[in-house]
């Protein structure tokens, strides 16, 4: 069975997929790019490229789709392979948010996680990286301005507006504070429970292309440093940036309409 790990970025998708990962039955790869087999008619670039190459996974891709012309299933059966011995596997990746259609058609029956939380901690959270050494192109998600971050929110969520069987909601903030029973409950159709006390522990960066998503040139990025720390039941607040900014009017009014306010 395949899970999906969706929402806008900083959500808390990372924390989630890590505490996914505690389980013995469940592998959620980080940001390798699945959907992209559906987008180039078969033929892997880029991320999943890399990924598949470096776990020798490449060669028996080609050779189903030349066996089958079946991209789709071709990826499937060998993502099974590379996640065995855990019967679940999936991806996370914020960019999906807006491409559950797709997802659907290319991995009929998988299971969306959409993580959703406090719009308000989410834009300042975008922004609170703006001026960082670190930042570079591939940082979409950083922004420069209250409108481009709370656009960013808007767009991620659109899907929310409608409910899907295939879709379960889980806040942020109910996660941190109560993180195995979030998690038992979001999976208990199949019968999983979670460890409780891994879930607090520090873990490793998810599986992913190289290490690119947690380190560049040898140093941890900033925004990832958390993720490799133990949870914490109380995350710090912070004022808002650029707190003057009308756009923040567009802000409270989404979290109040996701019940945060």
């Amino acid at each position: 069975m395949q899970v999906f790990v969706v929402g806008a970025p900083r959500s808390g998708t990372t924390i989630v997929t890590q505490a996914l990962n505690a389980h013995d039955q469940i592998k959620i790869f980080d940001e390798v790019s699945l959907i992209d087999v559906l987008d180039f008619g078969g033929m892997v670039v880029g991320k999943l490229l890399a990924f598949l190459t470096e776990r020798g996974g490449h060669e028996a891709y080609r050779a189903r789709v030349e066996a089958a012309q079946e991209p789709a299933a071709a990826l499937r059966e060998v993502l099974t392979a590379i996640a065995a011995p855990k019967p679940i596997w999936g991806e996370k990746n914020p960019m999906y948010a807006t491409r559950l259609d797709d997802l659907r058609r290319g991995f009929p029956g998988a299971q969306f996680l959409f993580v959703v939380r406090d719009p308000r901690e989410i834009v300042n959270s975008c922004l609170l990286y703006r001026d960082s050494p670190a930042r570079s192109g591939q940082d979409f998600w950083i922004k420069d301005s209250v409108a481009d971050a709370v656009g960013l929110v808007e767009q991620c969520w659109g899907p929310l507006r409608s409910a899907q069987d295939d879709v379960s909601v889980l806040r942020y903030e109910t996660f941190i504070a109560h993180p195995k029973a979030t998690l038992d409950e979001v999976f208990s159709v199949w019968q999983i429970r979670f460890p409780e006390q891994s879930l607090f522990d520090a873990h490793a960066a998810p599986d992913t292309v190289g290490d690119l998503q947690f380190y560049r040139r040898g140093a941890p990025l900033p925004w990832k440093v958390a993720n490799l720390s133990p949870i914490r039941s109380e995350p710090p607040s912070r004022p808002r940036i650029d707190a003057s900014d009308p756009a923040w009017a567009r802000v409270d009014a989404l979290a109040a309409q996701f019940g945060y306010l």
